[in-house]
């Protein structure tokens, strides 16, 4: 008859065993006690599934809205050269209209056709209103000539003669100057090498302490001989087209001081600043 030893020894390092897991493991794995990949999953795809069905939802009432919304009011901003009253006439016929008939790329269009304004955007808001804002063009300098009279811009274009605000700054009247038309619908614009030579004059003239406050008009004259004049004086300037008008400027303050204060605003026909620390001035009937 076989021998049968009962090993009571690994009996109680099974219930070691147990006892270093406790209660709340039950395995060497513990997958039990973890939340399942597929419950996270399901967790996920529940609340894309909620937001994409609120997108739809607000898309939805969005267009009910739309089409139960009429247009009560216009408002325009971003406008300080035009007067509200003038650009309102581009929306003309929009009030009373259904708020979703309103093409907004075409009421862009209308505004953007007013040759004082460059760019601009419609907003269409809950409570029937339609907002449009403008960006306008910024005068840059004025031209006068008999034939085309205008506006120049910050970026050379040519805009209709028009009477501007007091709020706007002064302009420099500025003749002589060459125009360019690059299509039959397109707009006029300086000659781009003159207009680079009005930019250096007049960056360097808004820099000046008194220059500034004493010139008045530029004239264009081919053969690097454009000129200014300053107020109360029929004396030319010569700046030419050549650049270095700081210098240029600054000559211009003495000899006004020193010279043109003592012998007479019209004691000379001409003063030449274009020579390097050099001035020449000639004299009325020389």
């Amino acid at each position: 008859m076989p021998d049968f030893v009962f090993d009571d020894q690994g009996v109680e390092q099974q219930d070691s065993n147990d006892r270093a897991q406790g209660p709340g493991d039950s395995g060497p794995s513990g997958d039990e006690g973890r939340p399942s990949a597929l419950h996270r999953w399901g967790v996920v795809v529940f609340v894309v599934v909620l937001l994409a069905g609120g997108l739809a939802g607000l898309g939805v009432y969005a267009q009910h809205w739309k089409r139960g919304v009429w247009v009560r009011e216009v408002i325009i901003s971003g406008n300080t050269l035009l007067q509200d009253s003038e650009l309102l006439g581009f929306a003309g016929g929009l009030v009373d209209r259904n708020m979703e008939s309103v093409d907004s790329a075409a009421l862009e269009r209308r505004f953007i056709a007013h040759p004082y304004i460059r760019a601009a955007s419609v907003g269409k808001e809950m409570n029937g209103i339609i907002r449009v804002q403008v960006d306008e063009r910024r005068p840059f300098a004025r031209i006068v000539s008999e034939w085309m009279p205008g506006i120049i811009d910050t970026e050379g274009y040519v805009l209709p003669w028009r009477e501007l605000p007091a709020t706007a700054p002064p302009l420099i009247d500025v003749s002589g100057v060459r125009v360019r038309k690059s299509g039959a619908k397109a707009p006029v614009k300086v000659d781009p090498e003159e207009f680079a030579v009005l930019q250096s004059f007049l960056d360097a003239l808004y820099g000046t302490e008194y220059a500034r406050l004493m010139v008045r008009k530029i004239t264009f004259i081919d053969g690097n001989k454009t000129y200014f004049t300053a107020s109360g004086s029929p004396i030319r300037f010569l700046v030419g087209n050549d650049g270095n008008y700081k210098e240029k400027l600054k000559k211009f303050e003495i000899f006004w001081q020193k010279v043109v204060a003592r012998k007479g605003f019209d004691a000379y026909d001409s003063v030449d600043l274009r020579f390097h620390e050099r001035v020449f001035a000639r004299e009325q009937n020389e």
